[in-house]
C-alpha cells in the first residue's frame, strides 16, 4: 500500500461503511496484510516494504424505509511495518454522512471526515479533514456502477508531507453471489506529494537541484524528499467474501502512477485482509 493509500485506508474503511445503503449498525474488527513497491515514492527505484493493520469500526446506514437518511462512522486503525518502522502510526476518523435514496437502485451519498494520525516519525503525523461524494446506480445482471468525487487536506508537522487533493474515480462491480463479489475501480487526482529525491548537491542560492524546490533530509526514507504537484493515476481490482454472517475476507491489488515536474514513477501495491462484524 503506498503512503497515500497508506493515509486513506482509514478513509476508506469509513466511507465504504455509508455506501452499502443496506441495514447496518455495528462493529467490525479486521486486519490486514500487505505490501508496496514504492514506499517512499521515490523517482528512481524506491524502498519496497511491507505492513500488517488492524482496526476497529462503529458504523450506522440507513435502511432505506426514507430518501433521505443519515450515517455516521468511526475508525480506530494502527499499522507496523516491517522495515520501515518509523512509518509505524496509528489513526482515527470519524465520517458522518447524508445518504439520498434519489430513485430505486439510486444512492447518492454525502460524507465529510475528519482523522487524525499519529506516525512514529512526527513529521508526517497529521490532522486530516474532507469530503466524498458517490454516486451508485445498481445495474442488470447484479452489476453495479458507482462514480465519485473527493477531496482531501491533510495538515503534517512538517509541510513537505502535507497536501491538498482533488479526486475523481469510478468502479465496476458484480455480486456473482450473496456471498462473493469484485469489483474494478480507476481513480485520477491531482495534488500535493511528497517524492523522495535521493541527494543534490545544493545549487547557488541553496535550493539544491530540484527546480527551486527546497528538500528536506527525511530520517524515516533515509533521504532528502520534496513536496511538488502531481498527477496520479490508479487501478485497482478487488474480491470479497462473505464466509458466514459476521466473518468475511477481501483481497486486492493497486497499480499507481505518479507523474510531476520532477519525473513519473510507479508502484505496484496488495493486501489481504479478514474481518469480523457484530
Amino acid at each position: 500500500m503506498n503512503r497515500r493509500l497508506a493515509f486513506c485506508v482509514g478513509v476508506v474503511a469509513a466511507i465504504s461503511l455509508l455506501e452499502a445503503g443496506s441495514v447496518f449498525a455495528g462493529w467490525e474488527l479486521g486486519s490486514k496484510a500487505g505490501f508496496d513497491t514504492n514506499v517512499s515514492r521515490s523517482i528512481s527505484g524506491g524502498k519496497s516494504d511491507a505492513y500488517l493493520l488492524g482496526y476497529a469500526a462503529y458504523g450506522r446506514a440507513p435502511d432505506g424505509e426514507t430518501r433521505l437518511d443519515w450515517s455516521f462512522s468511526a475508525v480506530g486503525e494502527g499499522a507496523a511495518y516491517a522495515s520501515l518502522s518509523d512509518l509505524d502510526y496509528a489513526a482515527i476518523t470519524f465520517s458522518p454522512g447524508l445518504v439520498y435514496f434519489y430513485r430505486p437502485g439510486w444512492i447518492i451519498t454525502a460524507a465529510p471526515f475528519l482523522q487524525a494520525k499519529g506516525v512514529r516519525d512526527s513529521n508526517q503525523s497529521a490532522v486530516a479533514f474532507g469530503g466524498k461524494l458517490l454516486v451508485k446506480q445498481q445495474l442488470p445482471s447484479d452489476f453495479y456502477l458507482g462514480e465519485y468525487y473527493a477531496y482531501a487536506d491533510s495538515r503534517a508537522n512538517a509541510d513537505t508531507f502535507s497536501f491538498k487533493e482533488h479526486a475523481l474515480g469510478a468502479f465496476l462491480g458484480r455480486n456473482w453471489t450473496h456471498t462473493f463479489y469484485t469489483e474494478l475501480g480507476y481513480e485520477f487526482s491531482r495534488g500535493d506529494s511528497f517524492r523522495s529525491v535521493g541527494t543534490s548537491p545544493l545549487a547557488p542560492g541553496g535550493m539544491g537541484g530540484f527546480g527551486g524546490m527546497q528538500p528536506m533530509f527525511s530520517t524515516a526514507f533515509g533521504t532528502e524528499v520534496v513536496r511538488e504537484r502531481v498527477d496520479r493515476h490508479a487501478v485497482g481490482i478487488t474480491a470479497g467474501i462473505d464466509w458466514t454472517k459476521s466473518v468475511f475476507s477481501v483481497a486486492s491489488y493497486t497499480f499507481t502512477y505518479r507523474r510531476g515536474d520532477l519525473g513519473s514513477s510507479a508502484s505496484h501495491s496488495g493486501f489481504l485482509g479478514v474481518g469480523y462484524r457484530f
